[in-house]
């Protein structure tokens, strides 16, 4: 039977990625994936993505594997010369990008990595067939 409640959850604010290292992880989501950082703090560091917040959080606790975490997905104009950029940046894919999802003559591609503590991580964009 569904439970009825008064709470009603729309937006999601933040997004929370443990790293062992946060200057490097700062260093990373800024000037490879080119996010702007709103707050940093001893340990905590913000990053604008819109109307998410993606949060790297510092933690000695972190184990090397994390099988069945989630996967931050940035949305980009253009997913091929994304994937190229961030190439030359020294960002390592696990592939080409590759279709995930098909809508009429709209096809979804993305090409997934890890920051370098890490945590799954995508670019995913539309192109026409």
């Amino acid at each position: 039977m569904p439970v009825t409640t008064d709470v009603k959850l729309s937006t999601l604010g933040y997004v929370i990625l443990y790293v062992k290292d946060t200057e490097k992880a700062k260093a990373f989501y800024r000037d490879v994936l080119g996010l702007k950082v709103k707050v940093d703090h001893d340990g905590w560091v913000e990053l604008d993505t819109g109307t998410t917040t993606l949060a790297l959080h510092g933690t000695d606790d972190l184990p090397e594997k994390r099988p069945g975490q989630p996967v931050v997905v940035f949305n980009v104009p253009d997913i091929y010369a994304a994937y190229e950029s961030l190439k030359s940046r020294g960002v390592k894919f696990e592939g080409e990008p590759q279709k995930v999802c098909e809508d009429g003559d709209q096809i979804g591609k993305s090409a997934d990595f890890e920051d370098p503590f890490g945590n799954h991580l995508s670019i995913f964009g539309v192109v026409r067939q």
